[in-house]
């Protein structure tokens, strides 16, 4: 009071060298003149003062007439006096020493005419009502305007003191509603004018708002009237027309004032005010609404006025003995509000556990910005609030909060929410309920990243707690008093309590309390999970639900599994919920997302037991659903085992799944007729047959990987086998293409393969095995590929003739076994004419002879090479040639002795015309010797030239495996960075309350399907416009930025950036257009500042480029240090290590500008990159513009260096260095290129070779067929 007062002293001080006296003057014909005078004379002619209003009436009257012709004044006439609102006249002169200064006062000129004039019209500047009456928000709803004028009574009968009742009754009728209160009222004073009443912000209490900073909770200080729309709005509102009656206890008058709707929205003199006589009894105010808008249920309305007052109206918290006090009395239609049963507030209160209550006190503060804040301000806002956390345990098997949902369904109060969607904070600001402030969970009260055997249960416990705010004056709420103020840095710090504060936050200042004792958020939170679990074991009753003899399980060693805490617990076949019996062997459906396990799709499953924690009757302990899925065989399901009384539980491969998800409506009964169509479904997908794909499909993968159906002996075995498993869905005669993914199953079982070798030379059974195993695994996209290598690890597989067996089986599945048979044949026979032997004695025995007998036989190759067969019974091996060699007859021969020249003779000679072989020998004999030497220089040349084109090939196959392997990476790279990129779309978007967010959920649509112009400028996000090589370059860069950065919005100008936003005539942020509607329609706000960034506006970048750099990245010099060296583990500047994406690369502003030109320069400038801290400091004499390391340093540009270590939640996507791969795979595709150019000119002499080499065997076969005719016939 004493700071008032002095304040009062300065402004009547200071009004002596600036003076205004303002006046509000009451015409007797209903009109009123309002005038205004600047430093006068202490007095002023009662004539000059009259000509004045006269002038200023003229014109007043001419601007804002209705139409409807006023009477006359009379203005010469000797009748004319004003009287104030005291009663007093005034007629000789005008003292302004009478009035004080800069205030309005009210003045009534009367004219002498009989007519009483009662009626006042353009009382007030009406205009900017009239204006936000016609573009209300949608929250201010007719409840809502009601709630404003019961503000203003609440306000009003706080200020009577213990002698007078604090009353306030509202009265609803068809046709009237009214409000009335014992407050003390308002006249025509200037300090109680009624005037006020018609202007927002208006309210007497806007001085005292101090005041109610502070005390204690729950801070039932009703000084908030400088909020809210003001008494005519909220009027009209919920009505056509009012009557306003006001009366002060010191007043012999009530005042009274008329509003008319149409009136105010056509801008007619409709206002009208009355005075008349009223008695002497204490003050008051009436508020009447007749033909009001909508009708009103009178029990639900008791109920919403008793949760909005409710403190006001009991409370238990203000009284020192501890019992319920009613501060101020609330009557709807003659019932007190007290008695009345009904309500949220009230029934939540009944269904609360008796336990402690999770209390903390918040303190709240933040430096005022100097260029905001004014002169006689202080330094610091503050604000404060409780926070009051409630458990709401299970009972009886049913959730104490779901009972509160279907009490206020059945009371007619009912809400479209559910258990798991229903409000856990609710908020309250100087004891009045803000009724859309229905939010989700704070930070602290989630548990949603815990981990640990405990993590489900408090994922489960913590929906049974709802958290009751109460705040005083330094929290602002919304202008329809609704919610806090979405922009407020109070309000952004409170809903992020639990977090680390955001870049917005930094400002403000949280102390937090828990029985006087200060926390931090680490504390906070644990001492939290602790109150929460210690309310469960106290208090939770969901385990008493089964319906059969349990089964008990002592100190069961699979806990975790099980997914339990508790030493003992209790199993069942039978439990109920809800009123409904579940069963083992029932089969039910778990909706995607019910609990974790269950997170992508639906999962059908049958019951087998119910797991019920602690023994019957105990407190606490959790309820568990032990089912197996459809997909999941019965020898892998759950079984209890009882051996000599020692029970235990194991649950293999079943799930274990909170029982809460029947409450929550995601665990449903499944009918046979769906559950058989689930099987059918299983069984098309489930593993049918085993099958190998072909050529072609192999050479679609870019494999060599196909058996043969026959082959010669020698033949090179295929690089792998590639065998798929094919569901039951499957028909091959049907499948266009078999390659597709929904033709092979995707499985993770193992497949083995084993190889049977079977020969039949001479009857022999010759059996030689081969065992591998292979896991799936994908190749160019397809899924379930069983890969077998065989020409790496058995290469002489095919060197034997016989059959080849290859069988394929997977573990654990019946899934048919298949077999592959491949049949390699003998070698062809060998042309050769020429057998070399020894001749016993010295003679040659002629072929034929009964007495021939071979001891030793050899096969000469065509160059020459001999090749011995040891024993004419057994199989010998030459090198790649199987030769199966029979014995030859016994014969005898001659004794007679017979040259043999060479020791050699012709195959089919006979003794008897040996003379004529030998001269048709000697004669070819030179003949012959020069076709062997050319047809061995032939055949050497297509041996090195077959050498040749098989090393070009494999050459070639590794150069095409190392561009696949290439191009995976490139595809790899491109598919985990949009996958990185989606996911970090989705971050942005979760982030409620943001520009960004919205932002982000606008620009997945086309630009040509927007109905927004102002999203014509937007480019994007600036985390959205770039990706780095590395995640340690993403992290350090953003962590550089700051979060506030990388949400940047990028517009193309300044006028695209401004229209992002609109404001309202006081300068606030219209919510009605732009961004903000647009998030609306979204269903979501945007709360808080967040930063636009204007490319026409940004001094760009204008030096050279990288010519040869398709990113166009900036041509700025190394860094060089004093020694005149550059720094040792400098990596380049940030500006060029952010890439553009595609769409965006070529992007340009106005002026050419590219996106690395004007907003990475301007983000970045000439930040330096190092690869450690060390190298970063050790080359601070170069750095200029700041500087960051892969290792977390930071060195900022004004010399500040940032210690610690941050983990930005929004960085740029990661996309390795695909330019250096897609460079790699060019000259890959070069070199290929010239050696398939190699490989054909090869191919070509090599035919061309054969061709000569074939031609000169014929020859050569011809020259000794004739030699074998002519020997033939000397014999």
């Amino acid at each position: 009071m004493l700071q008032r007062t002095k304040k009062s002293q300065m402004l009547e001080d200071h009004g002596d060298k600036d003076r205004a006296y303002r006046f509000k003057i009451l015409l007797p014909n209903g009109t009123s003149v309002c005038l205004t005078f600047q430093n006068p004379k202490p007095t002023m002619p009662f004539g000059d003062f009259i000509q004045r209003l006269e002038e200023e009436y003229s014109l007043t009257y001419r601007r804002f007439s209705s139409g409807k012709r006023k009477r006359d004044i009379d203005w010469k006439g000797g009748c004319l006096f004003l009287e104030d609102a005291n009663d007093r006249k005034i007629r000789g002169e005008m003292n302004f020493k009478n009035f004080k200064p800069h205030e309005c006062h009210i003045l009534k000129l009367h004219d002498g005419s009989h007519e009483s004039a009662y009626t006042f019209e353009n009382m007030w500047d009406l205009t900017p009502v009239t204006d936000i009456l016609k573009e209300l928000p949608e929250e201010y709803t007719f409840e809502t305007a009601l709630a404003d004028l019961i503000d203003n009574s609440l306000q009003a009968v706080w200020a009577n003191d213990r002698r007078h009742k604090k009353l306030i009754s509202v009265d609803v009728a068809d046709d009237v509603i009214s409000i009335f209160d014992t407050g003390p009222g308002m006249d025509g004073s200037d300090e109680h004018c009624i005037v006020k009443w018609g202007k927002m912000g208006a309210s007497l209490h806007r001085s005292l708002r101090e005041q109610a900073i502070g005390g204690r909770p729950p801070y039932l200080t009703p000084f908030f009237g400088m909020f809210g729309y003001g008494g005519p709005l909220a009027s009209m509102q919920l009505g056509r027309h009012a009557l306003v009656s006001s009366k002060t206890k010191d007043s012999r008058k009530v005042y009274t004032l008329h509003l008319d709707r149409e009136a105010l929205l056509t801008g007619s003199n409709s206002n009208i005010q009355k005075k008349r006589r009223g008695s002497d009894s204490d003050s008051n105010w009436k508020v009447e609404i007749f033909k009001p808008k909508s009708k009103l249920d009178i029990s639900q309305l008791q109920c919403k006025l008793k949760d909005i007052y409710f403190p006001y109206i009991q409370c238990d918290e203000e009284s020192k003995s501890g019992k319920t006090i009613t501060p101020v009395n609330f009557e709807v239609n003659g019932v007190d509000l007290a008695e009345i049963e009904g309500g949220e507030i009230a029934i939540t209160n009944v269904h609360s556990c008796n336990g402690p209550d999770f209390v903390l006190q918040l303190h709240f503060s933040c430096k005022q910005d100097s260029m905001t804040k004014s002169p006689d301000s202080k330094a610091y806002i503050q604000a404060n609030a409780r926070l009051k956390c409630a458990y709401f345990p299970m009972v009886e098997g049913k959730e104490n909060i779901e009972k509160i949902l279907e009490r206020l369904e059945s009371d007619g109060c009912g809400t479209s929410e559910n258990f798991e969607t229903y409000s856990r904070v609710s908020i309250r600001r100087l004891g009045r309920l803000l009724p859309d402030a229905r939010w989700a969970r704070l930070p602290f009260m989630e548990f949603k990243q815990k981990k640990g055997d405990k993590a489900d249960l408090l994922k489960i416990c913590c929906l049974r707690v709802k958290c009751f705010i109460e705040t005083d004056a330094g929290f602002n709420p919304t202008p329809s008093k609704t919610n806090l103020a979405h922009h407020s840095p109070f309000t952004t710090s409170l809903r992020n309590l639990g977090n680390q504060p955001l870049e917005n936050e930094k400002d403000v200042r949280i102390k937090i309390y828990r029985d006087g004792n200060h926390l931090t958020l680490s504390q906070l939170k644990k001492e939290y999970e602790d109150w929460i679990l210690q309310m469960h074991e106290r208090y939770d009753d969901e385990a008493h639900c089964g319906e059969d003899q349990p089964v008990l399980v002592v100190s069961p060693a699979n806990k975790k599994a099980l997914r339990i805490s508790s030493e003992v617990a209790r199993v069942h076949k039978s439990l109920k919920r809800k009123g409904v019996t579940w069963k083992c062997g029932q089969k039910i459906k778990l909706l995607r997302g019910a609990c974790a396990g269950v997170h992508n799709n639906n999962v059908y499953a049958t019951i087998e037991y119910f797991l019920l924690e602690g023994l019957e009757g105990d407190p606490g302990g959790g309820a568990r659903i032990i089912c197996r899925p459809l997909s999941l065989s019965v020898d892998k399901g759950c079984i209890l085992k009882i051996n000599d009384g020692d029970t235990s539980l194991d649950i293999r491969d079943s799930l274990s799944v909170p029982v809460s998800v029947i409450d929550s409506g995601k665990c449903l009964a499944v009918e046979s007729n769906e559950w058989d169509n689930q099987l059918e479904k299983q069984r098309q997908k489930s593993p049918s047959t085993i099958d190998l794909l072909d050529v072609e499909e192999c050479q679609e993968l870019g494999v060599d990987g196909a058996l043969p159906v026959d082959a010669p002996a020698g033949k090179v075995p295929p690089e792998v086998i590639v065998a798929v498993v094919r569901p039951a869905s499957y028909v091959s005669s049907c499948a266009s293409k078999t390659l597709d993914q929904k033709y092979i199953a995707r499985t993770n079982l193992k497949m083995f393969m084993e190889v049977e070798f079977r020969s039949d030379a001479e009857g022999l059974r010759n059996v030689r095995d081969i065992s591998a195993c292979a896991v799936p695994e994908p190749r160019k996209g397809i899924q379930g590929l069983y890969i077998f290598p065989l020409k790496s690890k058995y290469p002489a597989l095919f060197q034997t003739s016989g059959v080849y067996t290859f069988s394929f089986h997977l573990t654990e599945s019946n899934c048919k076994h298949v077999e592959k048979r491949v049949l390699i044949k003998q070698a062809p026979i060998v042309e050769y004419k020429e057998i070399q032997f020894t001749c016993p004695n010295g003679k040659a025995p002629v072929i034929g002879t009964p007495k021939m007998e071979f001891d030793e036989i050899q096969v000469q190759s065509s160059h020459g090479k001999v090749l011995p067969l040891q024993d004419s019974s057994s199989i010998q091996q030459v090198g790649n040639l199987m030769v199966p060699v029979m014995k030859a007859p016994k014969v005898e021969y001659d004794e007679s002795p017979i040259p043999c020249p060479n020791e050699k003779i012709f195959l089919l000679q006979d003794s008897s015309s040996l003379p004529q072989a030998q001269n048709l020998e000697a004669s070819n004999v030179n003949k012959e010797k020069e076709l062997e030497k050319d047809l061995h220089q032939s055949g050497m040349q297509i041996g090195d030239m077959e050498k040749n084109l098989d090393a070009l090939n494999k050459e070639k196959a590794v150069i095409e495996q190392d561009i696949y392997v290439v191009q995976a990476s490139v595809e790899r790279c491109n598919s985990d960075y949009c996958s990185m990129k989606a996911e970090l779309k989705h971050r942005i978007e979760s982030m409620s309350h943001t520009a960004a967010s919205t932002l982000c959920n606008l620009l997945r649509v086309p630009s040509q399907e927007l109905s927004n112009d102002f999203m014509g400028g937007v480019i994007g996000l600036v985390a959205l416009l770039g990706s780095t090589g590395s995640s340690e370059l993403s992290r350090i860069l953003s962590e550089y930025l700051g979060e506030d950065q990388m949400l940047a919005v990028v517009c193309r100008s300044f006028a695209a950036a401004v229209a992002l936003e609109k404001y309202e005539h006081n300068g606030e942020v219209d919510s009605r257009h732009a961004l903000y509607a647009a998030a609306a329609k979204l269903g979501r706000s945007i709360n808080g500042r967040f930063l636009v960034i204007s490319l026409e506006d940004i001094q760009p970048y204008t030096g050279d480029f990288d010519g040869g750099d398709p990113q166009r990245k900036l041509a700025l010099p190394y860094p060089i240090l004093p020694s005149g060296n550059t720094p040792d583990g400098f990596l380049g500047y940030a500006v060029n290590m952010v890439d553009l994406d595609e769409h965006h690369l070529h992007m340009t502003t106005a002026a050419g500008h590219g996106l690395r030109q004007t907003l990475f320069y301007f983000l970045f400038g000439e930040l330096h990159v190092y690869k450690t801290r060390q190298d970063m400091l050790a080359a601070r004499a170069c750095i200029k513009h700041g500087a960051v390391s892969l290792d977390g340093g930071i060195l900022r540009q004004t010399g500040a260096v940032s210690l610690g270590y941050g983990n930005p939640e929004i960085c740029f996507p990661v996309l390795r260095s695909v330019a250096v791969m897609k460079k790699k795979i060019e000259i890959y595709k070069e070199t290929m290129s010239a050696v398939i150019a190699a490989i054909e000119e090869f191919t070509k002499d090599h035919q061309k070779a054969l061709k000569k080499f074939r031609k000169k065997n014929k020859k050569w076969h011809e020259l000794a067929t004739v030699k074998e005719r002519r020997l033939i016939k000397t014999t």
